[in-house]
């Protein structure tokens, strides 16, 4: 009977892999959809969270914009800057209780790491990001969500000893589970971290992200619904017919964009300069929201509520300006001290600003012009988040995916692209330039074997009979079984293809495995050799992992051709 079971089991995944092919991406697929689960999941945790703190904190749960306008003048001062000094107290104490351990910017992680995040100040500084944005700091909480997302990604990946290379992108499919999930965008959450953060849009990068940002979005829609972030009025006239309007805010971005970026770096350089304890200098930048919040109680939190009322609402020009300005600078203090936080949304105030404000005095010097405010606003957005970031395609995504309109994708492709060409040649650094300058340029040319090779997964010795093959090849994943002698010296491998027409006949008891079904057509390669190398010898055999072994020939691991795939890209 056990044998019917197994002849089955294996028919079934035999007639799988005639059908799909042998890529071991397709486990790659499946983690990435668990993961986009989880990132869904630790993105409502944030949420929950955040309404606990701003509850404790303010007395509110309620939107942060909406409490900072009902909290009395003394009020509004006292908030940002007891958090301020609370989340500062919390990254003092990690420093203090993790000596040696620091907690990684997930784009460093990724790209300079080996996928691994701290645990402990990990979360002492999500808790720091969640005192500092729900006591009103002027920060993105997309930046908390994000980094809470990717450490359970590598929590997990950990846990299953994955490899340095597929650890590293399963941190990357927690992160664009991350940003999905924060956003409500899918696609974009996939392509920033491919465009930014990797560096690339090969099918074994991009083809995860996206089934992680999807996944994430799925899940979360169950706590904010399937809507899109953003809702836009309907529009009078199509904005196709005025191109030459569209240039000029491309233009005006591409200026503003790298003035923006130097701003930050000042505003970073000031407070390092002044040098002052993490504690004080966060509740500095909480202090300094509290006294813009006196005149303007807007300014407090990430911007989405100011946003939404400046899509659908009539606001004097004078507001805008003093809405610009003030938002400016709360956003250039609160990043400055060191708040842990994102300036995604912050960006995206800027850009609806910038392009209501240009609409506006456009229609002043031309009164013919018929498009209204609120579309200038929303190409704005994009406008400016691909001049700081210099990653039109997830700019123009965004965008789309935030508001989910289809008459705005022209003009936004126009205006992103034209904003981040000027962007570029102004400032060639972005706003993630820091992380992804310091890429390992050539690395890969020294990096060996060993760096990235992984343990066995399964090898049988030269005396094990077929049917105990078969049940190996039942239990696991694995398409090839290597063959060692008594002494550990590699000596050829037993594939699945070659045994499946066999596979539950009664004889395979009798019969032992390596003198029937071994073959030598697989490659070894040596822990010492060049990557590059293997890369050649992966193009020279169909086989999707190599033996490792040492100069003596013992099996020491095993080499995938996705690890060297992710490691190369």
């Amino acid at each position: 009977m056990l044998s019917l079971i197994v002849k089955f089991v294996l028919f079934l995944r035999i007639r799988f892999l005639e059908v799909l092919g042998s890529n071991v991406s397709r486990n790659t697929f499946v983690w990435a959809a668990i993961i986009g689960i989880l990132g869904g999941l630790s993105t409502a945790l944030f949420r929950e969270i955040n309404s606990l703190f701003k509850y404790i904190l303010t007395g509110q749960s309620i939107d942060i914009v909406s409490i900072a306008q009902i909290l009395s003048p003394e009020m509004r001062l006292m908030i940002p800057t007891l958090g301020g000094l609370l989340a500062g107290l919390m990254l003092l104490l990690s420093s203090k209780l993790f000596k040696g351990m620091r907690s990684q910017e997930y784009l460093e992680v990724i790209r300079l790491g080996d996928g691994v995040i701290s645990i402990r100040p990990t979360v002492m500084k999500l808790f720091s990001s969640l005192l500092s944005i729900s006591s009103g700091a002027s920060v993105g909480r997309e930046g908390g969500m994000v980094l809470m997302s990717a450490l359970f990604a590598s929590s997990a990946g950990r846990f299953f000893n994955f490899s340095k290379p597929k650890l590293r992108l399963l941190v990357a499919c927690g992160c664009a589970a991350g940003l999905a999930s924060a956003y409500n965008t899918p696609l974009a959450g996939a392509v920033f971290i491919a465009e930014i953060v990797m560096k690339s849009i090969s099918i074994e990068v991009l083809g995860p992200l996206i089934v992680s940002g999807v996944f994430a979005a799925i899940t979360i829609r169950h706590w904010i619904g399937i809507s899109p972030i953003f809702t836009l009025p309907v529009f009078t006239v199509p904005i196709h017919t005025e191109l030459l309007p569209v240039l000029g805010l491309g233009i005006c971005c591409g200026l503003i964009s790298p003035i923006l970026l130097f701003l930050i770096n000042v505003s970073k350089k000031i407070f390092n300069y002044l040098n002052l304890p993490l504690p004080f200098s966060l509740a500095l930048g909480g202090l300094v929201v509290g006294i813009i919040s006196l005149d303007m109680p807007d300014v407090w939190g990430n911007g989405h509520a100011v946003i939404e009322n400046l899509l659908n609402q009539s606001e004097s020009p004078n507001f805008v300006w003093q809405l610009l300005l003030l938002k400016l600078l709360a956003t250039l203090i609160v990043v400055g001290s060191g708040t842990v936080g994102g300036v995604f949304t912050p960006t995206l105030v800027f850009g609806s600003t910038v392009g209501w404000l240009y609409s506006y005095h456009l229609h002043l010097l031309f009164p013919s012009l018929q498009t209204e405010n609120v579309v200038y606003a929303v190409l704005g957005m994009g406008a400016l988040l691909a001049g700081t970031s210099h990653a039109p395609l997830m700019a123009i995504l965004m965008v789309f995916e935030m508001t989910l309109n289809g008459n705005l994708l022209f003009p936004l492709i126009v205006v992103v692209i034209l904003t981040r060409q000027i962007s570029v040649v102004m400032q060639p650094k972005s706003i993630y330039g820091q992380i992804s300058n310091k890429t390992k340029k050539n690395l890969h040319y020294l990096m060996q074997v060993s760096d990235i090779q992984s343990a066995v997964s399964t090898m049988v010795d030269m005396h094990v009979t077929a049917e105990k093959v078969g049940q190996l090849f039942c239990l696991s994943s694995i398409e090839t079984i290597w063959v060692i002698d008594d002494n550990g010296i590699y000596q050829g491998a037993i594939s699945l293809q070659h045994m499946k027409q066999f596979l539950g006949d009664a004889e395979l008891k009798e019969i032992i495995a390596a003198w029937v079904f071994m073959e030598n057509t697989i490659p070894t390669i040596q822990a010492e050799a060049a990557l590059s190398d293997a890369l050649l010898m992966f193009t020279q055999t169909e086989a999707e992992r190599l033996p490792v072994v040492s100069k003596d020939m013992r099996l020491i691991g095993e080499l995938t051709k996705t690890d060297v795939l992710l490691t190369l890209y």
